[in-house]
């Protein structure tokens, strides 16, 4: 049994794309086990794929610093004799611990992140916008490079584990929630401004939606703030709204879901949660660009709304998202008008129903 140790600490999306490279992995090569070295948190995207553990290291706390990843690289080692160490991230951190597994005479591989086709995909001028691999093909190299060559299988890539499945039922139970019309969730945070179409836009959508659908709608998120915006949407439309931030773990979302007919998402973690849970996406980019990388897996095309190049030259103007505009009013989130979205989703309803 060859033994592989996969380092990718951060952010959530780019840990969530690695989850349909290791599962179609593991299942092209039944002599492998996995390890993948991550934060605690994302352990349960890793949940039941065969012949993967996940070392849950917590990067924040106790392994900070010089020291603290020395001491990380020590626990990686004596946890077992791995084959190759991967580094999927290549960051300042995974790069002290790539040494230190070298130096201790194992096979070390980097992943290609694409740092300088990025920069020339999202500088200001002179772009050079040609589209390029999707990260998970960047992952899926990686491991090509150490000798494995395999092909992404189809999804649905996450699943949720059986007691989150029984949970998520006893709550929707306990809210009176059946299914009796289209579910659509809705997720309209990300990090950085320049991802975030205007939230003024929701209840209009919403509503919109409400009379051509008269869909349930479940509100994906997390924090005070966002909370409490969900709140206020509710209280528009108390029979139509379920608020899920804050109410329910990871895997019973991931679970809920899986139950949507389409979700309403920013470039994020929960479009990739979406994605990867085999729910048609309504992605609505602004400042970020699909073709950097990070699109909606599998649904790339059908699942993205944005302003086309030919519009707007000036997109992408971030890899990952930032807070100011180089024209200076968001037109790449402003042009995009509820009856866009609403479209879109009629659409994606309109396509599922078909199949």
């Amino acid at each position: 049994m060859k033994k592989i140790l996969l380092l990718r600490f951060s952010a959530m999306g780019d840990v969530l794309l690695l989850v349909p490279v290791v599962r179609s992995f593991t299942a092209t090569f039944k002599d492998v086990e996995v390890t993948v070295a991550t934060r605690p948190k994302f352990a349960a995207f890793f949940s039941g794929i065969e012949r993967v553990k996940v070392f849950e290291a917590d990067v924040d706390y106790r392994f900070t610093g010089f020291f603290g990843i020395r001491k990380l690289f020590f626990a990686l080692l004596v946890k077992d004799d791995f084959d190759v160490v991967i580094d999927m991230h290549d960051h300042v951190r995974t790069m002290i611990l790539r040494s230190l597994f070298r130096l201790f005479g194992k096979k070390v591989i980097v992943f290609n992140k694409g740092r300088k086709e990025k920069r020339a995909f999202t500088r200001k001028e002179n772009k050079i916008a040609e589209p390029l691999p999707h990260t998970t093909e960047r992952y899926r190299l990686a491991l090509k490079q150490a000798g494995f060559d395999f092909g992404l299988q189809r999804g649905p890539w996450l699943h949720p584990n059986e007691t989150a499945v029984k949970h998520l039922q006893v709550w929707l139970e306990k809210q009176g929630i059946t299914k009796t019309q289209p579910w659509i969730g809705i997720a309209p945070f990300a990090l950085h401004k320049t991802k975030i179409w205007p939230l003024a836009h929701y209840p209009s959508l919403i509503n919109e939606l409400i009379k051509t659908t008269r869909a349930k709608f479940f509100l994906f998120g997390g924090g005070e703030k966002e909370i409490s915006y969900f709140h206020d949407l509710k209280s528009l439309f108390p029979e139509h709204i379920v608020v899920v931030a804050g109410r329910l773990k990871l895997q019973q979302e991931i679970a809920l879901m899986k139950m949507l007919d389409v979700m309403i998402c920013t470039d994020s973690s929960n479009m990739h949660l979406a994605a990867l849970s085999g729910t048609p996406v309504v992605s609505v980019w602004g400042g970020t660009h699909p073709d950097v990388g990070f699109g909606p897996l599998g649904q790339e095309k059908d699942g993205v709304l944005q302003i086309g190049r030919e519009a707007l030259p000036c997109r992408p103007c971030s890899v990952y998202g930032k807070e100011t505009c180089h024209r200076g009013d968001f037109a790449c989130l402003t042009h995009i008008t509820v009856e866009d979205v609403v479209q879109k989703v009629t659409d994606r309803l309109r396509a599922a129903t078909a199949v």
